[in-house]
């Protein structure tokens, strides 16, 4: 009897492997068919692909540029996925942008803007260390005409390329100067830039301002330093100024907020196969009151970082809307230098929303501008920034409130 019983589990033991066999055999033979179906009808598509080509070269009778027809097919296919933050770039495209995340340019070093009544290049910042500090480019010194061109006939975009350019190659600028009748001409030699991310003053009111440009590389550092120099002066307050901001990196918005937030979470993430990361912030916390400024232009990471200071109460939002934009995007690098700007994870507040399907942070307190208003944004004195002005009332209700309590 015994024996019987150790056979029939032999037995049992045998029918129960086989039938594991037959569904995973099952299992692995319908995930088969189904990636033959996926090749078949892929297969399908790119043969549509090859139809089209075999028309144009038996049929178009214009020149046939190569790269042209790739890139353009490149650019439809990244373009059809729908995503406006997904998208192909040339390789000198996918260069340029990746210099800019690194906050390096190749220029003469300026950040600017467009004066549409005088078309003009207006200079708001010139960087340290820069060819145009050492020409003694002036802000708000208008570039009128460059390399003989003028400004207002090629517009900005074109104004900006052609200041732009490669390093060790010279361009010749006109400007105009406040309080200086004759326009200035020079010629600059062009270099690799550290472009300056943040920008830092003290109000009026002993109150601290600091310009966040971007969250590209090494503003984490130069944001740390700015706040510790407005620490060390004893300001009531602070007022970060996002608006215009179009984002920049994960881990540089995360040490930027650290020693803003309690210990907790600031920002998660969740890819395709739903693998997700959570970032946090320690115990230290800054103990003044604080104000975010965003407008229509502050966008991922520049409304992350308003949404991570309005979530934990530690500082009031004021402006206009934000973008909305929930998903990251990684720079993936093609085999010839191209590439593509690819989305490819969600990101989440540190309580679980999701700034795309909210339609961004509306402020807490809604100061939308003008149209002439946003013309002259960069050219506003503070007095005359009436989202400035509203943050700074914030920051001394908040004050007031503190010292009552005291």
């Amino acid at each position: 009897m015994k024996r019987k019983h150790i056979l029939t589990t032999a037995a049992l033991m045998l029918l129960s492997v086989a039938l594991t066999y037959c569904i995973t055999l099952y299992a692995a033979e319908r995930e088969y068919n189904a990636l033959l179906a996926d090749l078949s009808q892929k297969e399908q598509e790119y043969a549509r692909i090859a139809e089209v080509r075999s028309y144009i070269d038996k049929y178009y009778v214009g020149e046939v540029n190569e790269k042209n027809i790739t890139d353009g097919a490149l650019y439809g296919m990244v373009a059809m996925l729908g995503d406006k933050w997904s998208y192909y770039l040339t390789a000198d495209q996918f260069a340029s942008v990746s210099n800019s995340t690194n906050n390096k340019i190749y220029g003469i070093g300026i950040n600017a803007a467009y004066d549409e009544e005088r078309g003009a290049v207006v200079v708001l910042d010139v960087f340290e260390n820069s060819p145009a500090e050492e020409a003694k480019i002036q802000p708000l010194d208008k570039i009128v005409r460059i390399d003989g061109e003028e400004v207002a006939k090629i517009g900005y975009d074109a104004a900006v390329k052609k200041i732009t350019g490669t390093a060790g190659t010279a361009v010749s600028i006109t400007i105009e100067r406040e309080g200086t009748q004759a326009p200035i001409g020079m010629s600059i030699t062009r270099r690799e830039v550290d472009v300056q991310g943040i920008n830092s003053k003290i109000l009026d009111g002993n109150i601290g301002y600091i310009r966040i440009l971007n969250f590209d590389a090494n503003v984490d550092k130069d944001f740390i330093a700015a706040l510790e120099n407005l620490k060390k002066a004893n300001v009531t307050g602070l007022v970060f100024d996002v608006r215009n901001n179009p984002g920049g990196l994960m881990q540089v918005l995360v040490n930027v907020l650290d020693p803003l937030l309690p210990e907790g979470t600031i920002i998660s993430e969740e890819d395709k196969n739903g693998k997700k990361n959570v970032y946090s912030s320690d115990k230290n916390e800054l103990d003044l009151p604080m104000a975010v400024l965003t407008n229509g232009y502050s966008i991922s990471a520049a409304e992350f970082f308003a949404a991570a200071l309005s979530e934990a109460d530690k500082a009031v939002v004021v402006g206009e809307p934000t973008t909305g934009k929930g998903v990251a995007q990684s720079h993936i690098k093609l085999r010839d230098g191209s590439g593509i700007i690819l989305s490819v994870s969600r990101y989440y507040t540190a309580s679980g929303k999701s700034l795309e399907e909210m339609g961004g942070i509306v402020p807490d307190k809604l100061i939308e501008f003008t149209e002439e208003e946003n013309r002259r944004f960069y050219f506003m004195s503070e007095k005359e920034d009436r989202q400035l002005q509203g943050a700074i009332e914030e920051i001394n209700k908040k004050t007031a409130e503190k010292k009552q309590g005291e």
